[in-house]
């Protein structure tokens, strides 16, 4: 039976190409500040396996950590959505420009997938976790990082003082994403939860840096149209919370090492 109805598809497609738009935008600057994806990044890194033949990067961006995974593996092949992001990383083959909720690789394909702070993006995580078990070899790891539920939770502070909205994405719990995963066929080597916090000087460097790496309201946003009035932006900005003369933005963030069955 087909669950999604054409409305709920057309939404969906309408999402993922504003999705794309958000982070091809932010391109050129998403490396300069990405600080938190990196920190998460070096934790994968720890549990990915040193020899693979054949690695996918999902959600690869600028391909940030090219070296690094070229250095695990034979091949590695650097998946995203923004056709931008990949053009923005070093001279190499392998770039392919797809949605991760249909990956366009045949079956049993991978040894490993190393994805960082992308499946959030996810219009279906079920049907992402099929399809990354579909694609991995048996006995295939994925390492991965996501944003959680709780994330960015500063921001939501700040902007309800204005509207009482959050004007924060909507992300997943741990447990919803370990359930995705043992469903789909994967066993879960480790699982846990950490927070990551960036910090900026001012409140308007805090919430602006959610835009500089594409994450600005991406998912079903509601925002209303229109410029915001600098007085309520000063609202915003005084609502902001600042701890120790700094603007922190914290990150929950799953941390997943899976193993297909």
């Amino acid at each position: 039976m087909n669950r999604h109805s054409p409305k709920s598809s057309v939404m969906s497609d309408a999402i993922k190409q504003h999705t794309a738009e958000c982070f091809s935008k932010a391109a050129d600057n998403y490396g300069k500040y990405a600080k938190v994806q990196t920190k998460a990044a070096a934790l994968l890194f720890t549990k990915l396996r040193l020899s693979n033949r054949y690695i996918l990067d999902l959600g690869a961006g600028p391909l940030l950590h090219h070296d690094i995974l070229a250095a695990r593996a034979a091949d590695v092949v650097h998946m995203d959505l923004s056709h931008a992001m990949l053009m923005q990383g070093p001279n190499t083959t392998g770039r392919v420009c797809a949605d991760m909720d249909a990956l366009p690789f045949q079956s049993e394909t991978f040894d490993a997938v190393f994805s960082n702070f992308a499946i959030q993006w996810s219009q279906s995580p079920a049907q992402l976790f099929t399809e990354l078990a579909r694609v991995c070899k048996s006995g295939g790891q994925v390492v991965l990082s996501s944003v959680l539920t709780g994330s960015l939770n500063e921001i939501a502070v700040a902007w309800q003082a204005n509207d009482c909205e959050t004007h924060v994405n909507h992300f997943l719990t741990l447990s919803a994403l370990i359930g995705y995963a043992a469903e789909a066929g994967f066993d879960i080597g480790s699982a846990k939860q950490i927070a990551l916090v960036d910090e900026y000087p001012d409140a308007k460097a805090a919430i602006q840096s959610i835009k500089h790496i594409g994450a600005n309201k991406l998912q079903g946003s509601r925002e209303k149209k229109g410029l915001m009035g600098r007085k309520a932006y000063r609202k915003v900005l005084d609502g902001y919370p600042i701890t120790d003369s700094c603007a922190p933005v914290t990150y929950q963030v799953a941390l997943l090492e899976l193993f297909k069955r």
